[in-house]
């Protein structure tokens, strides 16, 4: 007999969401994998991107499955907070530029979100962001519950609720998997069988049952910057900063970060625009620390969008983004009993949640959602 129903391979805001669900949904799990490195310039990996405390949350997208996964998964921030007693969620509002501006609106307010179309000048009095006169996008802005949330409180969050409902949480990474559908081995510093497996590996895809999934692993720079508190600034989002190394940005309002310090976190899409190849490109690019020309780019375009704003303090770190072919997560069955559920865009934290409790539905009971198509998720075959 399996050790349990269904492993769950992977800590990050996916896995852990997919575990908390299985658990409470009475399925035996097992939750495996490492937590964050206390050193990523020494750490063997693997690695992954939640190692942050903010990240945009929000329901507008031009995307209405974008928008209908966020809004599900915001719609249950409030009671993961409550019962686990971590609170994650900051509603801090959205501004963004953007040339989908009202599709944007429109998919929000379809979800119960409260997005409005505004003008540049009302964005300026009001936050303070200064959008250039040439900007070829619409301006809207989203309130709460729009803002950011802390990724690793999160995961802290799911982490503790799945194993109060009796998840087994193992803090090794998975080496290994063996098996058929009727039992799997996985080798995660001891062995553990389960029946069946739910590959929640971010930009690791699902290489470790020997299925190499199109998956575009792209390589970043963010930059934390010392503004002070910024309690008037919202969520940002620019899909044309006017920059000639930067195709987009967004940022993340300043908050407290563990060493202490308050930051505002601004990243975007560099050109040229680094790749990995291979699992050992993500190890060097985490260990490396990520680019300072990047770094550097990101901070002209903050000084140009936030003029009265002084940077005290500056870092940057690296960060891994995973896209698919179809800007939405691959969640779907690879194999026989292997299931997985990653790939996010760079649009996943906000709606782990609900990407989670897909990926465990689907190995727990089968799709069953009628809004939410599975074949628009589905990993090729």
């Amino acid at each position: 007999m399996a050790d349990v129903r269904v492993a769950v391979i992977g800590r990050g805001m996916v896995g852990s969401a997919a575990a908390r669900h299985l658990a409470e949904s009475g399925v035996s799990v097992a939750l495996v994998g490492s937590g964050e490195p206390a050193d990523h310039s020494s750490a063997a990996g693997p690695f992954a991107s939640h190692y942050d405390s903010g990240r945009i949350t929000r329901i507008s997208d031009s995307s209405p499955t974008w928008s209908e996964l966020a809004a599900r998964s915001i719609a249950r921030y409030h009671d993961i907070a409550d019962r686990s007693g971590i609170g994650f969620h900051q509603a801090r509002g959205l501004a963004q530029t953007s040339l989908t501006a009202d599709d944007a609106v429109a998919n929000a307010l379809a979800r119960g979100g409260d997005a409005r179309r505004v003008d540049p000048e009302w964005l300026r009095a009001e936050t303070g962001i200064a959008v250039r006169p040439d900007h070829p996008g619409g301006t809207f802005y989203e309130g709460p519950p729009a803002g950011l949330v802390d990724p690793r409180r999160l995961v802290a969050a799911q982490i503790a609720l799945a194993t109060a409902a009796g998840a087994v949480a193992i803090d090794q990474p998975a080496s290994a998997v063996r098996g058929s559908a009727r039992a799997f081995e996985i080798d995660c510093g001891s062995s553990l069988t389960a029946e069946r497996v739910l590959l929640a590996t971010g930009a690791y895809g699902a290489r470790l049952v020997g299925v190499d999934l199109p998956l575009e692993r792209r390589l970043r720079t963010v930059l934390l910057a010392d503004l002070g508190p910024g309690e008037s600034l919202p969520s940002y989002i620019d899909a044309d900063p006017g920059h000639p190394e930067l195709e987009g940005i967004y940022w993340v309002p300043p908050v407290d970060y563990p060493d202490g310090r308050t930051l505002l976190k601004i990243g975007g899409e560099y050109v040229p625009m680094a790749t990995a190849e291979t699992d050992a490109d993500i190890a060097t690019w985490f260990r490396q620390g990520g680019s300072a020309a990047e770094s550097q780019a990101l901070r002209e375009v903050l000084e140009s969008l936030l003029p009265d704003a002084v940077i005290a303090d500056q870092d940057h770190k690296p960060c891994v983004v995973t896209n698919t072919p179809t800007g939405l997560p691959f969640i779907g069955h690879v194999d026989d009993g292997v299931a997985v559920a990653f790939g996010a865009c760079g649009a996943g934290a906000k709606s782990s949640d609900e990407i989670g409790r897909l990926g465990a539905a689907l190995v727990s009971e089968g799709w069953t959602d009628d809004v939410l198509p599975a074949a628009d998720f589905a990993p090729p075959t």
